[in-house]
């Protein structure tokens, strides 16, 4: 590889509750002088900014695909792109988008049409994080050696991603790593109106609050101010206590999607992002700019007094921060002793869990912090839509024979939660993957990969080439969530 700066173009597609935005960014590539190490990503710059549109829906329940594709089009002509110029990207759909019943569909229209894009319908916990790497505050988790947690509120979902710090020089970059996601069926385009502020639409969740708390909501009548101010000061409320907990308020617990943690945590920093957390700082003068709740829960947050004592840090990106964390790419070779499953590759959109550090990791301890790790990954990704999952381990310890064998055995135990026909890659960064992998085929017949001298990062994606001349290196595209100045 040339050691001479590459450019890479990459392009990020959100399909939101509300809006829909492309994002084009320009990432300089360099590899190290005379070609000794991995390529890095030295700079990153958002070179165009899309024109922010309304979600369009055929019905309550179907996104009008046509239309957002046509959206995608016009908006790669203005950047001068055409599919062929396109590196990588990512297209997701978000928040209720994410439920329609063509959702699936839709992605993979966008991404064929599109150029090289990971094709993947993000749930909750997916973009929680997207947002929290757009927004940067997984970079501040890092540079503050803190815990930083990223609120970002949108149309219909209300999606929170808690960083702490990993440092890592990996791809030039310093990022925090997730410790949890907490995510909540609250976000400001649950109750819309038409425009004379009669209601025209509510979604369940806004149906949960309003009985709740027996508020006359109805469609086609126009509330009161009271009516609406006490369910935008309840979805405050629940939007605090996703924070806060546990423990938690019912109300916020029916409203809770996926797992209730266990334990509260203590932040350092709280940012907000999305198409209403941009407004927390700042509350629109009209409480009703969109047409939805989305003005008044914003100023309703604004005010909230346990809100004034949070430790507020400034988001680098607000209303795209999702769309900005969605997806760069860059290429690496793996080491030279890989091991091969015969017939496994070329594999795509590989989704990876960061073990981390295992060197000082015995029994139990080493097999809790694996599982950990395929855990993140069912809770991120549904396992019958992958190709493939991946683990990356930073260091495994010593390579003599016993230790080797200790971590092919916590392997094999914590893979036992992985359907047994998904294939497993397991990256490590030493020199070790032939002897590993060789031990772990004497311990399991899954399908499974093996490379080495590779760094990929907690929620990157791997596509996996064909091996090279002697089998002895294969090439490895890392598709690494990046953020924006």
């Amino acid at each position: 590889m040339s050691d001479r700066p590459k450019a890479l173009t990459s392009v990020g597609i959100d399909v939101g509750t509300t809006t829909t935005h492309v994002i084009v960014s320009r990432l300089r590539v360099e590899t190290p002088p005379g070609g000794a190490g991995s390529p890095e990503i030295t700079d990153r710059e958002v070179v165009h900014r899309g024109t922010v549109r309304e979600t369009p829906l055929l019905d309550a329940e179907t996104v009008d695909v046509e239309r957002v594709a046509g959206f995608v089009d016009r908006e790669l002509e203005t950047a001068g792109l055409e599919p062929a110029d396109i590196d990588t990207g990512a297209v997701i759909v978000t928040g209720e988008t994410a439920r329609r019943e063509n959702a699936e569909p839709l992605v993979h229209r966008i991404a064929a049409d599109a150029g090289q894009f990971v094709a993947a319908t993000a749930g909750a916990d997916l973009e929680a994080v997207l947002a929290g790497c757009g927004s940067g505050a997984a970079a501040r988790a890092a540079e503050t050696n803190g815990t930083v947690a990223n609120v970002d509120v949108g149309g219909g979902t209300t999606n929170v991603a808690i960083f702490e710090d990993r440092s890592t020089a990996q791809q030039g970059r310093s990022e925090g790593r997730v410790r949890e996601t907490r995510c909540l069926d609250v976000g400001g385009r649950l109750v819309r109106f038409d425009g004379d502020r009669r209601v025209s639409s509510i979604s369940p969740p806004a149906w949960v609050l309003a009985d709740a708390l027996e508020l006359s909501l109805a469609v086609g009548e126009r509330p009161d101010d009271e009516t609406l101010d006490a369910l935008a000061g309840a979805m405050a409320d629940r939007i605090v206590d996703l924070l806060e907990g546990p423990p938690f308020d019912p109300l916020t617990r029916e409203l809770w999607i996926g797992d209730l943690p266990n334990e509260p945590v203590d932040l350092d920093g709280v940012v907000f992002s999305g198409g209403v957390g941009r407004f927390v700082e700042s509350p629109p003068d009209d409480p009703f700019p969109y047409g939805d709740l989305g003005g008044l829960l914003a100023a309703t947050l604004s005010s909230h007094e346990t809100v004034r004592s949070w430790p507020l840090l400034e988001s680098a990106e607000d209303l795209r921060a999702t769309v900005v964390g969605a997806g760069t790419e860059t290429t690496a070779l793996s080491g030279r002793t890989i091991s091969l499953e015969s017939g496994a590759l070329p594999l795509r959109n590989v989704p990876v869990a960061a073990v981390g550090d295992v060197a000082d990791r015995e029994g139990d301890a080493l097999v809790a912090r694996l599982e950990e790790a395929v855990s993140r990954l069912g809770e991120l990704h549904d396992f019958a839509a992958l190709d493939a999952a991946a683990l990356a381990i930073d260091d495994v310890g010593p390579l003599a024979y016993e230790r080797v064998q200790a971590v092919a055995g916590a392997l094999e135990d914590a893979l036992e939660a992985l359907p047994r026909s998904l294939p497993v890659v397991v990256v490590t960064r030493q020199n070790c993957a032939k002897v590993l992998g060789q031990t772990l085929r004497s311990r399991t017949d899954r399908p499974l990969l093996v490379l080495d001298e590779l760094r990929p990062a907690d929620g990157d994606y791997l596509d996996v080439g064909e091996p090279m001349a002697s089998h002895e290196s294969v090439p490895v595209v890392v598709k690494t969530l990046a953020f924006g100045d």
